[in-house]
This record gives structure tokens, C-alpha cells and sequence, in this order.
């Protein structure tokens, strides 16, 4: 496969899935927004949501300045912050058009009827009282796509670009959704446990989509060891890192022969699986959870890096992204 083709289409998946994480970001912070604060207190979790989204250093104002309006207005219109929702869904309707002989028509008509609905949105309406539908529709309308892609495309070295794309960004953002937690931390320790820190991990999970699953598997009160075990070391959870790590070590292995370079890159996959694999809640939470997910973020986007080395084109900016995480 051609390099550029690779690329095209690893890029492709992680815009259609970081359109959908920002939602879910989103989300997270209106739930919790809705949540009582500590008496006395000042409500951080518009700042927190910027910085769990990286996107502090776009942000036009002071990071104490952030509210749901303008940190909403930057993450989903906002056309100087390439992570923002329609710059996302702009990024991977070009690169679907580029690689539009590598995707099936099915594919193609998902990315670009969203890209066409799009950009019909204002946002008066959008950023409104119909902030909440709007998510919602961000969110199926990434479903869709990768539900075109998993019914029409062959399961080839193509396929297997796009779901490391996927499971790349995907890791990334439900290491930075458990995150947000860690910015919005009660302030006395002793509260820790209490009706509030249930309340905030119950909206990590639904932001997640997996209050329902937490509720299957554990079958007892939301809680901090509960919810990273789902999110981070539980394999039957589709958004765990565990899951993304070590679907990203298949495909790797998946793609073809290795050269050298290749066998490098496919060994530090399964490092990192082999890493998360052995991470034990209790460990992760002794050792510091922000700075456990930290140390994950900077490691996934340093394989994304190597990945992009190894096959051609650019995996992203290590060093800008391990900077997001501060």
C-alpha cells in the first residue's frame, strides 16, 4: 500500500473518531456542570474539559475565563482550533475525498452527507438549548461512519490503517475523559467518596456510554476503582485502553510483513499492551491516576509518531501533545 493512501485513510478514522470524543468531552462537562458545587468553591470543569481536550493553547482567553459558551463555541466551530468538531468532520471528509478510490461509496456518502449537514448549523441554534441534540448527533453520526466502514470494506492492510487510526485516537481520549476528574477533584480529601465524587464519576461514565456496562459487570456503587478498572484494564469494554492497545498490536501485525522498522514498531505495541495489561487499579491509583494517564497519553502518541515514521507519512507531534497533558 502506498504510503500516502496509509496515511489518508489513518487520518481519516482519527478525525471521525476525535469529532465524537470532543462530543463526549462536551457532554462530560455539562453533566457535571449540572452537578452541585462545594460551598465556596469555583466551578472548574469548562477549564478542565479544555485541557483534557489539549486545546488550552488554542483557547483565545485566559484558561479561568472558560465557560460552557466559550469553550463550546471553540470546540465545536471554532475554525483556528483543528480539533474542533467541524474542523474534525472538514479534515476527514478531505482526506476521504483524497483516498476516495481506497473507501466504498457507503463510506464516502456518511462522511460527506455529515460534512453537508455540517455546514448548516449556526451556532446560535447548535450552542443553545439544542447543545444536547447536537451531541447526540455528533456522536451517531460517528456511529454511522464506522458502521459503513465495518459493513462494505474488505479486510485488508487498508482496513487495518483505519482501525489503528481508530484505536489510536480512541485510547487517547478516554485516557483524557477519565482525566477530567483529576481537574475537578473535591477540594477536601475526606469528601472523596461522598455523594458528589459519585456523582461526577456516574457523568465520566455516561459521557463514556458506560454507565449501563458498569452497572452488568460490578453490580455495586459507582466508584474510582470501579470505573478505571472498566475504562482502563477491562478487555469486554469497547472504549477500555486495554481494549484500543491491544487491538493496535493486532493490526500492526495484521498489516503485512515486517521489515526492521516494522518489527520495531509492532514490539513497542505490544509493550505498551503488555504495560496497561499488568497496571492493577489499585497501583494506578497509588501511583497517581493524572499522572499514570499522563505517562499513557504521552506513550500512545509517541507509538502514533513511530507508526507514521515507520510507514511514511506524519504520526503527530509528541512533544506538543505531552505538553497538552500538563
Amino acid at each position: 500500500m502506498l504510503s500516502r493512501t496509509a496515511n489518508g485513510l489513518f487520518w481519516m478514522s482519527r478525525y471521525v473518531e476525535r469529532m465524537e470524543n470532543i462530543a463526549r468531552l462536551l457532554d462530560a462537562g455539562s453533566r457535571m456542570e449540572a452537578l452541585p458545587s462545594p460551598p465556596g468553591t469555583k466551578a472548574t470543569e469548562w477549564a478542565s474539559i479544555l485541557i483534557a481536550s489539549g486545546c488550552q493553547t488554542t483557547f483565545p482567553e485566559p484558561l479561568e475565563n472558560a465557560t460552557q459558551a466559550n469553550v463550546s463555541a471553540h470546540l465545536v466551530f471554532d475554525p483556528e482550533n483543528p480539533s474542533s468538531i467541524k474542523q474534525c468532520l472538514s479534515s476527514a471528509r478531505e482526506n476521504a475525498r483524497a483516498m476516495r478510490t481506497a473507501v466504498t461509496r457507503e463510506v464516502w456518502d456518511a462522511i460527506n452527507q455529515s460534512w453537508t449537514e455540517m455546514k448548516r448549523m449556526e451556532p446560535r441554534g447548535t450552542l443553545g438549548r439544542g447543545f444536547p441534540e447536537f451531541l447526540e448527533w455528533v456522536k451517531a453520526r460517528g456511529a454511522l461512519v464506522r458502521g459503513s466502514i465495518d459493513a462494505t470494506l474488505l479486510r485488508d492492510e487498508g482496513y487495518a490503517f483505519i482501525q489503528l487510526g481508530k484505536r489510536i485516537e480512541r485510547a487517547d481520549a478516554t485516557a483524557r475523559l477519565l482525566d477530567v476528574k483529576y481537574h475537578v477533584l473535591l477540594p477536601k480529601t475526606q469528601d472523596v467518596g461522598g455523594g458528589l465524587d459519585y456523582l461526577q464519576w456516574l457523568q465520566v461514565l455516561r459521557a463514556a456510554n458506560a454507565a449501563v456496562a458498569y452497572r452488568h459487570l460490578y453490580r455495586r456503587t459507582v466508584d474510582a476503582e470501579g470505573v478505571v478498572d472498566l475504562l482502563v484494564c477491562n478487555l469486554k469494554s469497547p472504549r477500555s485502553l486495554m481494549s484500543s492497545v491491544l487491538s493496535i498490536a493486532e493490526e500492526l501485525h495484521d498489516i503485512g510483513a515486517y521489515t526492521d522498522a516494522q518489527n520495531t514498531v509492532a514490539i513497542q505495541a505490544e509493550r505498551l499492551c503488555d504495560h496497561v495489561a499488568r497496571a492493577e487499579v489499585d497501583a494506578i491509583i497509588s501511583y497517581g491516576l493524572h499522572e499514570w494517564l499522563t505517562d499513557f497519553i504521552i506513550s500512545i502518541n509517541a507509538l502514533a509518531q513511530d507508526i507514521g515514521r515507520v510507514y511514511g507519512f506524519d504520526g503527530g507531534d509528541v512533544q506538543a501533545l505531552a505538553q497538552q497533558t500538563q
